[in-house]
């Protein structure tokens, strides 16, 4: 009976957020404009904020975590100890760049935390060594989450996906935090390079028009991503003539820590 209580909760609220009009448009309704190139980049805006709204004030008033629903235009990850989920979308600009919205949902011990993450100009590309905050998010697409404790360490790691021009992309490791409160923040220096340095996240640029890989094994704890480098040494530092040379690096975990690794056998990790 408990089952079939929630899961009538959970349906009752899928349908509110789907298709119940708020403001005369629903989520279903602005997902669909987004799409569409007849509209203005200010309007796209305009609209995206009432999609967060929409999603936000859903969010707060549902007793269900993580709730899941079929739209092909907003992505969802949810972490393997089940207390942060994140919704993402994006859509592309008049100058073929993208622009990003994302709410992250906290497990709390009663009920959840929900925020939007702001992005306060334009998107940008963030850099190795900086702490981010909610409310001056770079943007992206995020397509995993893997939860990491070790001792007092307590966090998650996050791939995700910008399209930053029509020039280049990037994808990238990030390192997520959730505070007491459940405010989320970005950058930990725990991705440890060759040397001396320690990054708190690793972004790969590359040309916009290839692909890279950038995965996770759950089994090794292992990140796998192609070994990015430029078609000619005199492009060297341009990323948009950069790209795949079919090698491989990792990161592996050790002791809470990510330790890189270049030239890795990593068959059949694709």
């Amino acid at each position: 009976m408990k089952n079939l209580i929630c899961k009538s909760l959970t349906i009752i609220f899928l349908t509110f957020l789907c298709h119940t009009a708020v403001g005369q448009e629903s989520l279903h309704d602005i997902f669909i404009q987004l799409k569409g190139d007849s509209l203005a980049d200010a309007q796209k805006l305009t609209l995206t904020k009432k999609a967060e709204k929409i999603l936000v004030d859903s969010l707060k008033k549902t007793k269900s975590f993580a709730p899941s629903f079929n739209h092909p235009e907003m992505g969802r990850v949810l972490s393997d100890d089940n207390k942060v989920c994140i919704y993402s979308w994006a859509f592309q600009l008049s100058d073929k760049s993208y622009y990003y919205s994302s709410i992250v949902q906290t497990k709390q011990r009663k009920g959840s935390r929900v925020e939007a993450l702001t992005i306060k100009k334009a998107p940008f590309l963030p850099q190795p060594t900086e702490r981010i905050q909610r409310h001056n998010w770079y943007g992206a697409l995020y397509y995993k989450i893997a939860h990491v404790k070790y001792r007092r360490d307590n966090y998650y790691i996050l791939l995700g996906w910008a399209g930053l021009s029509s020039i280049t992309h990037y994808k990238l490791i990030e390192v997520l935090r959730v505070d007491a409160s459940g405010r989320p923040s970005f950058g930990k220096q725990v991705l440890k390079k060759k040397g001396r340095q320690t990054w708190s996240r690793h972004v790969f640029e590359y040309n916009a028009e290839g692909k890279i890989v950038l995965n996770y094994d759950d089994a090794a704890k292992m990140i796998v991503f192609d070994h990015l480098v430029p078609e000619s040494m005199m492009y060297t530092d341009i990323p948009s003539y950069y790209g795949p040379d079919f090698t491989y690096d990792t990161y592996n975990l050790h002791e809470g820590k990510w330790y890189f690794n270049d030239n890795v056998d990593v068959r059949n990790k694709e």
